[in-house]
């Protein structure tokens, strides 16, 4: 008998897809940042709603842990992009954080090749009241 069956080789080789459809899955559940931008942002938005001062915003991400560098800026809002070459001003206050990195994909060779770059803009009105939150995703090489 042949060990390896036409048979036996489609079982491994649907089990083999049906594990790495886990990862990926297991893997957006464990790391938000993971998830689409508009999941990322609602995500950001329960931990910083719309209208929390400033302050409070940052407390909040001093304390997150996995993020990176935060840079507050108190005189410039954030600036969204728009469609074809034009951007949106929003507010007077603006923090950024690097939130990390992660491959696109569940395959390191792809991995290697290049990674996503996730950054979180919060933008605030000149009371120093939340009104906008931005997710950016970039690729990087």
């Amino acid at each position: 008998m042949n060990y390896f069956s036409k048979n036996r080789v489609r079982k491994i080789f649907i089990a083999v897809i049906a594990l790495l459809f886990l990862a990926w899955g297991l893997s957006m559940m464990v790391d938000p940042i993971r998830r689409p931008r508009p999941m990322v942002r609602n995500y950001v938005l329960m931990l910083t709603p719309l209208g929390t001062d400033i302050d409070d915003v940052l407390e909040i991400l001093e304390n997150r842990e996995g993020w990176g560098r935060i840079v507050v800026n108190r005189e410039r809002g954030i600036v969204l992009p728009t469609a074809g070459d034009r951007s949106t001003a929003i507010g007077n206050q603006s923090i950024r954080v690097f939130a990390g990195n992660y491959w696109p994909s569940n395959f390191p060779i792809i991995g290697l090749i290049q990674w996503t770059t996730v950054s979180i803009f919060w933008g605030f009105d000149e009371d120093g009241k939340l009104i906008e939150v931005y997710v950016r995703k970039s690729l990087g090489w």
